[in-house]
């Protein structure tokens, strides 16, 4: 299923979409009979409810197909939220694609040599597909990053690579957007860590973390090591690769994570972006800027930019 989180008449609603159309599922769920409504209350409620509640949805969503347009809206007629508004955990990978470290002037080792490094980003950073990348003044080179993010289905701690695997439950697109360049330091002088720290700073900010534009469960992603990624920077091609060029795996990755920190139905874990970025070409996200990430078989991503003053 697509999962989408959306809404309508001012209410949020979690649906599945289909063939240009939204199906609530809650209402679905509710009319036929088939599950309890309430775990359609959020897609993280309902990947917390197991592949049963996956099911009973599934069977719900198959009973409104016969019902035509009863349970469903047209796609173009709501507002698509990200998928998981506020994740528990956002953490991302930095480096995962060796592509990527060489343009920046880095090295690639081997990954007999490496470790997946990974950092967090907090739910206010996340926004879905329409909505406008801000960028504050405070960010004096604002660039973008698309990534496949794997969408944890169950809890898990300490987890083996096959085990990690099981642990997917599903797919989106999102693009990981930095600040390449803060400005606050400009009077300032540097100390030890303060790169560091204001690297990180950079991936913090509000609406930097689009999501979207649905969340398409494990099933459906035969190939997720093989899924064609491209960005739309103004029309304008910049990145171009393949899910299977990354260093490190989504379960290798979920693995080497789950030594730190249990994850939960509804975490996300981005993957990491190919070469490809702003930077390296001197092009930076400006107000008007149109942004469009697509991930083969996952949808379409896209943001417009705003400057926030």
């Amino acid at each position: 299923m697509k999962l989408a989180t959306y809404i309508h008449d001012n209410q949020q609603r979690v649906g599945a979409v289909v063939d240009g159309r939204v199906f609530d599922l809650a209402a679905a769920l509710q009319a036929s009979g088939k599950g309890d409504p309430a775990q359609a209350a959020s897609v993280l409620t309902l990947l917390a409810a197991g592949p049963r509640g996956l099911q009973e949805a599934n069977a719900a969503l198959t009973w409104a197909q016969t019902r035509g347009n009863e349970l469903a809206h047209p796609l173009d007629q709501v507002k698509l939220c990200a998928p998981i508004p506020c994740p528990g955990k956002l953490l991302c990978l930095a480096g995962n694609y060796a592509s990527h470290l060489l343009e920046g002037g880095g090295t690639f080792p081997g990954k007999e040599k490496m470790i997946p490094r990974f950092f967090s980003k907090p739910c206010t950073s996340v926004i879905g597909t329409q909505d406008a990348i801000r960028v504050p003044a405070s960010t004096g080179f604002a660039d973008w990053e698309l990534e496949l993010a794997v969408v944890i289905g169950k809890t898990g701690r300490n987890l083996s690579v096959a085990q990690a695997a099981d642990h997917i439950g599903g797919y989106t697109i999102f693009n990981d957007i930095s600040a390449r360049e803060l400005t606050f330091r400009k009077d300032l002088p540097m100390q030890e860590g303060d790169w560091f720290f204001d690297w990180l700073v950079g991936k913090w900010l509000d609406t930097f973390g689009p999501m979207g534009p649905w969340l398409t469960t494990a099933d459906e992603v035969s190939r997720p090591d093989n899924l064609r990624m491209q960005l739309w920077y103004n029309g304008q091609l910049q990145q171009d690769a393949n899910t299977g060029q990354m260093i490190f795996s989504p379960a290798e990755a979920i693995a080497f994570i789950s030594q730190f920190v249990t994850l939960q139905p509804g975490d996300i874990i981005s993957t990491g972006t190919p070469a490809g970025v702003g930077h390296t070409k001197k092009l930076r996200l400006n107000p008007g800027d149109q942004i469009r990430g697509e991930i083969e078989g996952l949808g379409v991503l896209e943001n417009s930019v705003e400057r926030l003053d």
